[in-house]
């Protein structure tokens, strides 16, 4: 049986009721002075949108895209109150996912931090821990991204979601393979491709994406054939879809694999192919990243002159973000360029700055590069104890953090400087040294950053 209502008295259910999301739609219109008209557009009818103000009808995701746009509001704006709608929050997530392929991770993990403080569906929830966590890892903070995946994770497995599964496993390799622990990382990567068999998923980018990984475990393994073979597999995976940030990883492990087979041209090629894409995305750390791989191969080649304009366009871009861990490693190139070049004094002053960013950073390999090339440059201007202590230090470090090649590679350079000294003992000594531990493994001097966190 229908009652009244007193009047007067507004109900919670009450249709006429704005809801908080109508309410901010109205104020923002009206502050802008637009109609109903100006911001429907022809996108939809004025009455929907006074429907949505009234708190009668609810937008869709899309639907409210065009209308956080035309009344120039971010999606912020649109999350003040507890009783968000579906679409506000959804949209919430969407945005976080699209500042991702901008390159601005920061701006998504803010947007989820925001959006995981509020009681959510817990499909919702969990798809947008898993965003929280690509943010973090893209930020290089898989200390933080590692409990948000495993809560995550908890909760998928109880739903048997596969789809999400799968990403979150892989994301979770992710998490081991940024904090050095290849095995664990191979585990995870293992689990998500085999729940994607397993569950006869059809997404080829997921699945570009779990073979890139692995190849890069291939490549630090020291294992640059398999890793050739299997890049070669993402990519055949990721083509097919044409997705540019997967692509643009994969082109970066295959740069790196064929620099270690020795095969220059092929590894520019690829490492030019995907600079131009992170280039088109805006992910401005990737891009340095890529002018990195390049310099230094460059610098292999002797081709100094052009490794230090790639390492110095990488480095201006990275000081216009902030970015703390990968700019030691583009100074210390630019000041290995200049040595390589013949030009100690520019090339003291550059590894001078190198060091001094290596107080704000906390990447062990950015010491190593930094003070390897210092002592370097110490040994060119006739510093001798100089040139001793930063060689020996960057020994300490690289052998801290087990990694034998990066080992043999210092190793190999204070040993010639030990030749040059005229030291035959200690040079023999360290030469001796730097092949048994490049024997130990071909793993490279530096984690792949492709992993597209």
């Amino acid at each position: 049986m229908l009652t009244k209502r007193r009047a007067g008295r507004s109900q919670p259910d009450d249709p006429a009721t704005p809801s908080p999301l109508g309410r901010r739609v109205r104020q923002a219109r009206q502050e802008l002075g637009l109609s109903l008209a100006a911001v429907a557009g022809d996108d939809f009818s004025r009455a929907f949108l006074n429907q949505v103000e009234l708190g009668r009808a609810q937008p869709s995701t899309q639907t409210l895209r065009i209308i956080a746009h035309r009344l120039q509001r971010p999606i912020d704006y649109f999350l003040e109150d507890p009783g968000d709608s579906t679409a506000a929050l959804e949209l919430a997530l969407a945005e976080a996912e699209m500042g991702l392929h901008r390159g601005e991770p920061a701006r998504a993990e803010s947007l989820m931090t925001r959006l995981l403080a509020r009681p959510l569906p817990i499909d919702l929830r969990t798809r947008a821990q898993l965003t929280l966590a690509v943010a973090q890892l893209k930020q290089g903070q898989p200390q933080d991204a590692r409990p948000v995946l495993e809560e995550a994770i908890a909760v998928a497995e109880r739903a048997q979601a596969n789809q999400l599964l799968v990403e979150l496993y892989d994301r979770m390799g992710s998490v081991h393979y940024l904090l050095r622990r290849p095995h664990a990382a191979g585990q995870w990567f293992d689990r998500a491709f085999e729940r994607y068999e397993s569950a006869s998923l059809e997404d080829p980018v997921l699945k570009a994406r779990i073979l890139g990984h692995r190849a890069n475990l291939h490549y630090v393994a020291g294992q640059p054939i398999e890793a050739i073979s299997a890049y070669e597999s993402a990519i055949a995976a990721a083509e097919q879809v044409l997705d540019m940030p997967v692509l643009a990883g994969i082109y970066e492990g295959l740069a790196l694999s064929l620099r270690q087979t020795g095969q220059y041209a092929r590894a520019l090629s690829y490492a030019q192919k995907g600079l131009r894409i992170f280039e088109t995305l805006r992910d401005v750390r990737m891009t340095g990243q890529l002018r990195l791989n390049m310099g230094e191969m460059l610098v292999q080649q002797g081709r100094a002159v052009e490794a230090e304009r790639l390492f110095s366009e990488g480095a201006e871009h990275l000081r216009r973000i902030g970015d703390r861990e990968l700019l030691p490693h583009l100074v210390a190139g630019m000041a290995e360029s200049a040595l390589e070049r013949g030009d100690p004094k520019r090339a003291s002053d550059l590894v001078d700055e190198a060091i001094d960013l290596l107080n704000r950073a906390t990447d062990p390999l950015a010491a190593v590069a930094a003070h390897r090339v210092a002592g370097r440059v110490a040994h060119a201007l006739g510093r001798r104890e100089a040139a001793h202590r930063h060689f020996e230090r960057a020994l300490k470090v690289a052998m801290s953090i087990d990694n034998p090649d990066l080992h043999a590679r210092v190793t190999y350079d204070f040993a010639r400087t030990l030749e040059a000294e005229g030291d035959a003992a200690q040079a023999a000594l360290h030469f001796r040294r730097a092949y048994e531990a490049g024997r130990a493994t071909g793993a490279p001097a530096r984690a792949l950053s492709g992993v597209d966190a």
